[in-house]
Order: C-alpha cells, then structure tokens, then sequence
C-alpha cells in the first residue's frame, strides 16, 4: 500500500485533476478559463514545517507542462508568524533542487533539508516563502526533472496562485533556488515580467548549468564518478526519457548501471547514494541514444539566456557534484554575454554543493535585500 501522505495527494491530485479535465474539455457550455496561476485547492499542510514559521498551506494549482498543455501542480505557502506590513509580506518563491524522481520525492512530503536554515530566516525577516513541487509529482505523469522551461513555469504559477489566496501579499518579489532550482532561478530571470507580479531579482545557489553535460560526458566516456553524484546519472537519464520516450534504456544504460537507474525509479536521493560504487565505464554507452540524452541537457542550460533582473550566483569551491566552480565560471562568462541587468558570482571557500547555502546565507539576504530596493549590483560582468 502506499503511506498514506503519498495516497492524500494522489487523491487531491484526482479531484484538481477533475476540475482541470472539466474546464479544458467540457463542450456543453463554455467552460472557465484555465490560467497559469489558477488556484485550485488548498488545505492546512504540517509536514516540512519552517521552524519559526506562522501557517504552512499545501495549495494546487495550474501551470504549464514541458508540453505546452495545462497540468496540476503542488507547493507550500509558508506565512510569517507575525501580521503583514502596509504593503504586504514580501515574497520569495524558493525552487527546490534535486529530490529525486519518485512520487514520495516530493519536497511537500519532505522537510526544506539543506535550505531549512535560509528559508527560516527569511520567514524570521517577515517573507512569505513559497515551495513549488514542480510538474510531473502527484497524480499526473513523471517528472521531467530539469527540465528549465517546465520548472521555471511552476516556480512563477506558484506567485499569482498564492495571490489567490485572499492572504494580504506584496505584489513584488523574488525567486531563489539551489541546484536544480537554482537554474530553475536562472530560467525565470530571463523572463518577461508577467504583470502585475514584477520580479525584482534572483539568487542562485549552485545552480545546474553546463556542468551537466561536462558530467554526463564524463560518465560516458569512461570517466570516475563519484559514489555521492551517482544518482544524478541514473536521474538525468530518466528525465530525459519522460521527456522524450524514444530514447532506449537498453541500448543506452550499460548492465552493470541498469539496477541503479530502475532503483532510481522508486527511491529518493537519499537512498540511491547508498548504491555500490561502480567503475569507470560502466555506466552509459556513446551513440544515438546517448546524443537524446545530450541534446535534452544542453536545452536546459541557462546559460544562453538573457538575465532580465539582478541575478546572484553561488558556488561551493568544495563541490563534487555536476555543478563545479570552473562550469559555473562558464556559465557566468557566457550570462555576461547577454546580460541586461546586473550578474554578481561569489564563490565560498571550502563549500560544497550543499553547505554553499549557509555559508552564502548573508551575502543572499544582503542582495535580496538590495533587490528589493533596486539598487542591487553586480561585479561579475564587468
């Protein structure tokens, strides 16, 4: 059986899954408009409590799939413990980085993990934080995890929904993310504002960017990957199946890395760390298969885009991961290209892909801050 938070949800899932199927199918009359942002339920949450936090609401709500279609998505509306100044709580829409594939991998089933520190003193400073779940977890389909375009539509849907509410919310805010979520950040930067919620800047924690690919290869070609990064092999390769379901398991996953990549289906990330090391070369084969993979992940690099707000890279020196210093000064290069609003990169010695959040917990406070205020500036593309 499954626990029962996992059945909760897939039974929400089904009746906002309802009303979705009735407003874009029913041809009796016409039916209401589906928007991004539309709220459709939302109820007292508890699980992965802020500590410091005033009330936590598990909201559905519409936004866009990686498909172009409407879908059902999840999140948390975290509240101050303390009544809303003249213009309302300020916002910060946080992405999530990697959980898993998994439907129990959902961060609404999950506590905030390595970000509990930020986000509690960014409740403590009288934000209201909002959590997406991103599309693909619930009742409806897989996750297309890293999917830029998909995780950005979800992590903007979740401001206008929460809006919907009827709580008394700043029309101006933030987004703020770590790994995954951090390009999810870079994705929404690069965006057109979507009135009347104007974006005002974006703090990227260790953000996914070229280094997945720089990793992807190496595990391709033989390279040694760590024990700890395994997972995001297994899990960047069955994102890049949900999205494109032509791509062959069984031509592209070596034998020896096939129970990794069928575990990854079950589990969290958590749990797939414990995998056995494998050697070099036993992971994935080069050829049409693996140029699917390839082209999926280089489409969602942020990379190429064109920030359109002050934006706040992170970086761990320490950091093992697919998100290295030397593909994130890449990336920074390449933003700097483009850029039309102010790119700031501090890198923190000793950090690694998960402890770059507190250790870079004060200079984010201080540019969303700045942000706020539209002074931010940044030294990076100078």
């Amino acid at each position: 059986m499954l626990p029962k938070r996992i059945h909760e949800l897939i039974l929400a899932g089904a009746a906002a899954l309802t009303l979705l199927a009735a407003g874009a199918t029913s041809a009796q009359a016409a039916p209401p408009a589906l928007r991004p942002g539309q709220l459709l339920t939302a109820k007292p949450h508890t699980l992965g409590r802020i500590p410091g936090a005033g009330r936590t609401l598990l909201i559905s709500y519409v936004s866009t799939s990686f498909t172009n279609q409407p879908t059902v998505v999840y999140g948390q509306v975290t509240l101050p413990d303390a009544p809303p100044p003249p213009g309302g709580y300020p916002v910060v829409s946080w992405a999530h980085g990697t959980t898993g594939f998994a439907p129990q991998c959902s961060p609404s089933l999950m506590g905030p993990g390595s970000a509990t520190g930020l986000l509690a003193e960014l409740v403590r400073r009288g934000y209201a934080v909002l959590r997406t779940d991103y599309e693909g977890w619930g009742a409806n389909g897989e996750r297309p995890l890293l999917h830029g375009p998909s995780n950005a539509n979800a992590v903007v849907d979740i401001v206008a929904a929460a809006h919907g509410l009827g709580e008394k919310l700043a029309d101006d805010w933030l987004v703020a993310g770590h790994s995954e979520g951090g390009g999810a950040a870079l994705w929404v930067a690069s965006r057109e504002p979507r009135p009347p919620y104007r974006l005002r800047g974006a703090l990227a924690f260790a953000p996914t960017g070229p280094g997945v690919m720089t990793f992807m290869d190496g595990a391709a070609d033989g390279g040694f990957v760590h024990v700890a990064a395994q997972p995001f092999v297994s899990l960047t390769v069955l994102a890049a199946h949900a999205v494109d379901p032509s791509i062959s398991l069984d031509q592209l996953v070596r034998p020896d890395f096939r129970p990794q990549v069928d575990a990854a289906r079950q589990a969290c990330l958590g749990a797939l760390r414990e995998q056995p090391q494998l050697r070099p070369g036993q992971y994935l084969s080069r050829g049409r298969e693996y140029d699917k993979v390839a082209a999926f992940v280089n489409a969602q690099d942020p990379s190429r885009l064109a920030m359109r707000v002050p934006v706040l890279v992170m970086q761990g020196e320490k950091d093992e991961t697919s998100v290295t210093p030397p593909t994130t000064r890449a990336m920074i290069a390449s933003l700097c290209q483009n850029a039309k609003a102010p790119v700031a990169y501090r890198e923190y010695a000793g950090a690694t892909h998960g402890t770059v959040l507190p250790a870079a917990m004060d200079d984010a406070l201080a540019f969303a801050q700045a942000a706020r205020e539209g002074r931010a500036e940044g030294q990076a593309c100078r």
